[in-house]
């Protein structure tokens, strides 16, 4: 009888441990973040700059659990693009910015116009922190 049961023991762990590993192939996000409707045809929340002229884009990737790169400065009226290279939702929020969940591939834009310090998190995963110094 300890021996069925230790068996069935090791079973259901070995089905706890593969439960828990990551899916690396699939492209699906993660299904315990509700989905918000997201512009599939372009970036979420773009704006341009007061003359109504596109500006030059500061790009951040996120990848890995991380914003690449961590600390980025721009200039007033200059615009930066976030891109989710993950597989999992992940968003942009802190200091007046705040995006919708990104997919894989999807983009949020926000234009700077104001100087100053803008520190932001990922709202699903708060250790990831990122930094918009915006300079004259």
């Amino acid at each position: 009888m300890r021996k069925e049961i230790l068996i069935f023991l090791i079973i259901l762990g070995v089905f706890f441990v593969a439960g828990c590993v990551e899916n690396e192939g699939s492209d699906e996000p993660e299904p315990s973040i509700p989905l918000e409707e997201v512009d599939k045809e372009g970036a979420v929340g773009a704006e341009e700059t007061s003359s109504g002229a596109k500006s030059d884009i500061a790009n951040v990737e996120i990848r890995n659990y991380t914003y690449i790169p961590q600390n980025i400065t721009v200039k007033i009226g200059q615009t930066v693009m976030w891109t989710n290279n993950d597989t999992v939702l992940h968003d942009v929020v802190g200091s007046g910015i705040e995006s919708d969940y990104l997919q894989k591939g999807e983009k949020f834009i926000y234009t700077f116009e104001e100087e100053g310090t803008y520190p932001y998190i990922c709202s699903v995963h708060p250790w990831m922190e990122g930094e918009v110094t915006v300079g004259a």
